[in-house]
């Protein structure tokens, strides 16, 4: 499903900016963030089922979809397909920003895809290492390089005409913040592509304590509503283009497979891929419940 929404104005985003603030738990910081990556990314190569694809987000399969590759790589070839529009026609001279690059999967698609140069920037310093080998294993070394960073501190870059963060937005400890930020990365006409997990804002209790386990397991600062989101991109600068709702091609576990997982992930281990299991169990229910929803959201900065 396709839409655009409407904006909101510079008073409900000071409202927002202050709900964001009392969303969050605060609890994890970056280095806390990025020891969690640093512990699992393997585990999410080697048990995810990406493959060559080297993604670590969700797999889509969305009509037409019919391999495991497809679905791994069609974020992919969605954030390809929504930067195209804003590059400039000169060879060569295109600038792109992957925040929360993660292994480099998607860098790589896209500069594969695009005539561009994309910076990757992560937390994690196992992440920056795989992805700079994938990198030079594609011979895309020259177009395609990684550096750490958080997205309170980045490293200094250059204006650039695109920028997405697939998965990563919900890292934040400051969503108001986020997009302080990308607008003082990205030119007039450039284009910021988010893809993640979005919080429906009818709550019960039921389902105030999943998204709980949500956000412990996998280290969330950030979950808000597609609204609130919105409203704070709107005020650093951004307008909306695009909005496409995901959730319905995202596939879980069997049922009692995620009743059996779920249950036994409530046990207390102190094991970085236990956690992962448990947020991943709750995110599956989450959605399934229709309490979050996964976007696709495209702004273009004005």
């Amino acid at each position: 499903m396709k839409e655009v929404r409407g904006q909101v104005g510079s008073e409900a985003a000071d409202e927002v900016r202050g709900q964001a603030r009392s969303h969050q738990d605060g609890s994890y910081n970056p280095q806390q963030i990025a020891q969690y990556y640093d512990s699992n990314t393997a585990r999410f190569l080697s048990l995810g089922g990406s493959g060559d694809v080297a993604a670590i987000h969700r797999a889509i399969w969305a009509p037409g979809v019919t391999t495991q590759a497809q679905a791994f790589g069609f974020l992919n070839q969605l954030v390809a397909n929504a930067l195209q529009p804003a590059l400039p026609e000169e060879t060569g001279a295109a600038r792109v920003l992957d925040l929360g690059c993660g292994v480099g999967g998607t860098a790589t698609l896209v500069a594969q895809t695009l005539d561009v140069h994309v910076t990757g920037v992560t937390l994690s310093p196992a992440q920056v290492q795989l992805a700079q080998q994938r990198a030079e294993a594609l011979g895309l070394a020259s177009r395609v390089n990684f550096a750490l960073g958080s997205f309170s501190a980045m490293p200094e870059l250059p204006a650039s005409h695109g920028a997405y963060a697939i998965e990563s937005f919900v890292h934040a400890d400051d969503a108001a913040g986020f997009f302080t930020m990308a607008a003082k990365h990205l030119l007039p006409g450039a284009r910021l592509v988010l893809c993640d997990d979005f919080l429906n804002p009818r709550h019960t209790a039921e389902a105030k304590a999943c998204v709980a386990r949500f956000r412990r397991g996998w280290h969330l600062n950030t979950l808000l509503s597609e609204e609130d989101t919105c409203a704070l991109a709107q005020s650093a600068g951004f307008r909306l283009v695009e909005v496409q709702d995901l959730s319905a091609h995202l596939r879980g576990f069997h049922p009692l497979l995620l009743w059996a997982v779920s249950t036994l992930t409530r046990v207390p281990l102190p094991w970085a891929y236990w956690h992962n299991l448990a947020g991943g169990t709750a995110l599956q229910r989450c959605v399934k419940k229709g309490w979050t929803r996964y976007l696709a959201l495209i702004w273009e900065r004005v």
